[in-house]
């Protein structure tokens, strides 16, 4: 073996300590305090054919999405879920304590340990079809899907596929059937002051003026 080929071996040997991210399987998830214990999907062989597994890294923080001012997206995981892990370069304690605390480093300081890791989120596996509840946003449309139903949000208004259920006062006054435009155009369609409109001055046709009398009539929509 020439001098090369046994530096490049010595240096891939260091490197492999240097863990920057692996696939890894979700063995537990702690949703109060965002925290996982998570196994890497690695094993590795020496020399001699012996096979040793990465050990389960437990309580890793799991990372998270703000998306505005106090407004976040929390992910929730599972035993079982495929999962994307990266390392941070230095040890992480201090960091997470909060209050701007900072790390120190020193010359000698461990790099790229295991126990530096991070969840940072589904990875997906070969052959991996969408999910019946997810959040997506696709041909202009953001849809929230759960199983069957789906609430869509595009520039053309608001789609519900599935039962609705309202509780409380529903804002508005235009409703429209479906497939129909809205009032004046040739398709037609009514707003609810149009219906009201017309059920309070409608009249019955083939009534014989007189003093006979009628039922009591039904009282007006207001």
């Amino acid at each position: 073996m020439s001098f090369a080929e046994l530096l490049d071996r010595y240096t891939d040997k260091k490197g492999r300590g240097m863990q920057l991210g692996m696939v890894c399987q979700v063995e537990s998830f702690d949703a109060g305090a965002m925290r996982a214990d998570v196994l890497p999907l690695v094993r590795e062989k020496n020399e001699l054919d012996e096979v040793s597994n990465y050990p389960v890294i437990p309580g890793i923080p799991v990372q998270y999405v703000q998306i505005g001012q106090d407004c976040y997206i929390k992910p929730f995981y599972q035993r079982g879920d495929l999962v994307w892990v990266g390392f941070s370069t230095f040890d992480i304690s201090n960091s997470l304590a909060g209050s701007g605390r900072k790390q120190e480093v020193r010359p000698d300081s461990k790099i790229f340990g295991l126990e530096n890791a991070c969840l940072i989120g589904r990875i997906a596996q070969q052959g991996w079809s969408e999910p019946q509840n997810m959040i997506k946003f696709e041909d202009g449309k953001l849809t929230l899907k759960v199983g069957s139903t789906e609430l869509s949000i595009g520039p053309d208004g608001v789609e519900v596929t599935g039962d609705l259920t309202v509780e409380g006062e529903v804002g508005g006054n235009v409703v429209y059937e479906t497939d129909l435009s809205p009032s004046g155009s040739d398709k037609g369609g009514l707003s609810i002051g149009e219906i009201k409109d017309k059920f309070n001055s409608h009249k019955h046709s083939g009534v014989t003026a007189g003093a006979g009398s009628t039922a009591t009539p039904l009282p007006q929509l207001s």
